[in-house]
């Protein structure tokens, strides 16, 4: 218990929107127009004891020095600190369209429930200049069939660990959660607190076939870059009916390695975040984008180089660490920001941002060039048609169709 009490206060201190619906940032922040009327901000109350995930906050805080923060954001993990308080405006968003959900293959030309359609992988042709500039490593599964059991089924010793029932997650934030049907959605729940809380083993708290886990996976991992200790490859043990009797996590670092890791993380992030304070949407996320290219140099052979912690610790990464420290950096302003994975070449991870007139592509790894700095920066899925091609639970991201920020 007090492992997993030291995870969930570190996670507090990583995301302040578990401890506290900061639903103010959500409001007139950049965000798609038909997403704006969402309540009056700093409203709260008691709904069905949940507790709603929304932005992180955006209030730099950690640094030695700084004036004392704004209530419910410490910036540093303190035991003495209240571990969610179960109060939030419940956004009631309306019911997406779940047709891709489950095991349902969504590669290749398959269009997304958003309208994006992927253009034919053949007709990619990555540029010169950003030539094996990829590296990022899909969600793998190591699937393990256990010894039959009397009456065909599997009995773990495991638990169930923590189950997350009392989570929700902001639509406007969490897009891979909405497109999970309520099955899906009650395990990714308990994949996200069990992650959080650093409990890498137990059982899926629904009958889950080994088909459907990876999606579930997935989506929580592509929807949250704060869980940076979370590996790309999870572990299936099922019974003789292909069912998932037990999941297993990995995590890139221990425990004892998480906790002045997780201060560390989160003191960079504010000292970056304090640069674009005062500054309006388009240009917080112009600014972010290029202090992560000054940042960052691209490196396949750095450690943990699928997570935020690679790019923004250790200034070394590829794609997927690039793509995952600008998602992380972006949510803690307010401003909608996905991770995006496809093919570019080879495997290859970017974003989507949302501003105020619509989606756009941004893709910081190949603007990490010499000369480059914005050709790939908020550009439309037809500027993209030829070198990204969405894969997977990442075509129903929504279609980037973005004009007014549109750089030429």
């Amino acid at each position: 218990m007090a492992a997993i009490l030291c995870a969930l206060i570190i996670l507090s201190a990583i995301n302040p929107g578990i401890t506290k619906t900061l639903s103010s940032l959500l409001s007139g922040n950049g965000l798609p127009k038909q997403e704006e009327e969402s309540g009056e901000a700093g409203e709260t109350h008691q709904e069905e004891e949940s507790e709603t995930l929304d932005a992180p906050s955006d209030t730099p805080t950690g640094t030695e020095g700084e004036e004392e923060t704004s209530e419910g954001d410490s910036g540093l993990p303190e035991e003495e600190e209240e571990m969610g308080t179960g109060q939030s405006v419940q956004r009631q968003p309306e019911e997406p369209d779940r047709s891709f959900s489950g095991s349902e293959d969504r590669g290749g030309r398959v269009r997304g429930t958003n309208g994006y359609e992927p253009p034919s992988e053949s007709g990619v042709s990555v540029p010169e200049a950003v030539s094996g500039k990829s590296g990022y490593e899909p969600i793998t599964e190591k699937a393990e069939e256990l010894p039959d059991a009397e009456g065909g089924e599997y009995t773990s010793d495991l638990g169930y660990g923590e189950t997350g029932d009392n989570l929700s997650f902001d639509s406007i934030f969490y897009p891979y959660y909405q497109m999970l049907d309520p099955k899906g959605q009650h395990l990714y729940r308990q994949i996200y607190a069990n992650a959080a809380a650093y409990n890498a083993a137990f059982v899926p708290i629904e009958a889950v076939p080994v088909s459907d886990l990876k999606d579930v996976i997935m989506a929580v991992y592509n929807d949250h870059p704060e869980l940076f200790w979370l590996n790309t490859v999870y572990t299936c043990k099922y019974d003789q009916n292909r069912i998932c009797a037990e999941l297993e996590l990995e995590f890139n670092m221990t425990l004892e390695e998480l906790t002045p890791a997780s201060r560390t993380f989160y003191n960079i992030t504010n000292e970056i975040l304090a640069q674009v304070q005062g500054l309006g949407v388009y240009e917080k996320e112009s600014r972010l984008h290029d202090i992560l290219i000054d940042r960052v140099e691209y490196d396949k052979g750095v450690d943990k180089n699928q997570s935020a912690y690679s790019a923004l610790v250790d200034g070394k990464s590829v794609c997927a660490g690039y793509a995952r420290a600008y998602q992380y950096l972006m949510q803690r302003t307010g401003i909608p920001c996905f991770y995006c994975t496809g093919y570019a070449g080879t495997d290859h991870a970017w974003n989507i941002v949302g501003l105020d007139d619509g989606y756009y592509n941004v893709d910081v790894t190949w603007d990490d060039t010499e000369g480059g700095q914005y050709d790939y920066f908020n550009k439309t899925d037809e500027a993209y048609a030829d070198t990204h091609v969405r894969r997977e639970l990442s075509v129903n991201l929504p279609k980037c169709e973005g004009q007014r920020y549109a750089v030429q």
